[in-house]
């Protein structure tokens, strides 16, 4: 069998136009309102993968890929670019890593409204 080798070439860097962070799965009010305080600010957004993790993501590209969108220090990059994308189907490439999308304040709203979740505070009103 062939060994695996990623779409880099293909690609063109979608995995190096933000960063991600993990958070735990939001279960309090605290939580909801801490997203919600992500989603203010501008290039930030919150998503869900597929395996039901959420995260926080900055859009911002890394300041390490060139006018052609390559890697400047593919060589040594760090592991967490090393190890992305190292079997098929685990990259931007293939498909959507998104479950769930947030880009705004109103879709988290209307997403925990419509799951039937409880994230006003009292001092919150209609």
């Amino acid at each position: 069998m062939e060994e695996f080798k990623p779409p880099c070439e293909e690609c063109r860097g979608r995995c190096c136009d933000y960063v991600a962070v993990e958070l735990e799965k939001p279960t309090r009010k605290k939580d909801y309102d801490s997203i919600r305080w992500y989603l203010a600010h501008k290039n930030v957004n919150v998503f869900v993968d597929h395996s039901k993790t959420w995260f926080v993501e900055f859009r911002t590209p890394c300041d390490k890929m060139n006018v052609e969108k390559r890697c400047t220090i593919y060589k040594t990059r760090p592991s967490i670019c090393r190890d992305h994308g190292d079997f098929e189907g685990s990259c931007e490439f293939y498909d959507t890593p998104y479950k769930e999308y947030f880009s705004t304040v109103r879709e988290f709203e209307k997403y925990l409204e419509n799951k039937k979740i409880d994230w006003k505070f009292k001092f919150f009103s209609k």
